[in-house]
């Protein structure tokens, strides 16, 4: 009991530090260039994967150079992560790597933490989610970053939903209600209401994806599907398997009164 306690405790902790844009992230190759484009993802037991991540984004042929920005969610697998990194240097459109080692799982809501730690070192503008399980076009970068707009969220795995969240089609433009944090860019306001994190239940901590959706939709923003050249990989070991029933359950929570009485309460 006082083990879990402790662990709450400490989550607790972090999450409220991630939500300030406090948690630090290390440099570890080369040096964030003043255009770049951040490139958030979060690593969860797929430590072959990031070698060919790292090579996705050194061949992007972008305008702008890259900013790729990491959080390992999996202890287990911290060594073999700097490992990777301790081998690179900046190649291509790929300007450097930053990565939080983060001492508990807080799963893909962490990846919204580092576009607060971006908004509290001044930056503005987009910002493109990847998840370790794609595999992106030359020109992936580019597309999205033309896509982008102050007020959306586009991304290449898009759907428009219906009475459930399995009730749903492809997404052909902006008929979107959902919109996946795997390749999508969006601007880092997203996170400057701090109801972003004050208002998520935590037993639905896992479910930022679906989150996203519901801030973006309730500040008025589109949302739209993008035609960027990708490919899923590995999906096997993901957690998203464990996650159907609460995804189903969290859809109907955001719809419910409820929803909308814990968004007026919630710290801002």
């Amino acid at each position: 009991m006082i083990r879990r306690r402790l662990g709450l405790f400490a989550r607790a902790v972090l999450m409220d530090l991630g939500s300030r844009g406090l948690v630090p992230a290390r440099r570890i190759v080369g040096t964030p260039a003043p255009d770049a484009v951040p490139v958030v993802m979060c690593l969860w037991n797929r430590p072959d994967r990031l070698e060919r991540v790292l090579d996705g984004l050194a061949a992007q042929r972008s305008d702008r150079p890259v900013r790729l920005m990491l959080w390992n969610n999996q202890r287990r697998d911290r060594s073999r992560y700097a490992e990777v990194l301790r081998r690179r240097s900046p190649e291509g459109a790929l300007a450097s790597v930053e990565l939080v080692q983060s001492p508990i799982n807080v799963g893909g809501l962490a990846r919204f933490y580092l576009l607060a730690r971006l908004r509290r070192t001044g930056f503005g503008g987009p910002v493109i989610l990847l998840d370790d399980d794609q595999d992106i076009a030359d020109d992936f970068v580019s597309t999205l970053l033309d896509a982008a707009t102050p007020t959306s969220v586009r991304g290449v795995w898009a759907w428009a939903q219906g009475t459930g969240y399995w009730d749903r089609t492809p997404a052909t433009g902006d008929d979107a209600t959902y919109v996946g944090t795997g390749g999508c860019v969006l601007d880092a306001s997203i996170v400057d209401d701090r109801r972003f994190f004050t208002a998520l239940p935590l037993q639905y901590l896992f479910l930022e994806d679906i989150w996203m959706n519901a801030v973006a939709r309730r500040h008025g923003w589109t949302l739209s599907h993008v035609d960027a050249g990708y490919t899923f990989v590995d999906e096997e070991v993901g957690q998203h398997h464990t996650l159907a029933d609460a995804k189903a359950a969290f859809f109907d929570y955001l719809r419910s009164p409820e929803s909308d009485r814990a968004w007026a309460s919630a710290r801002r």
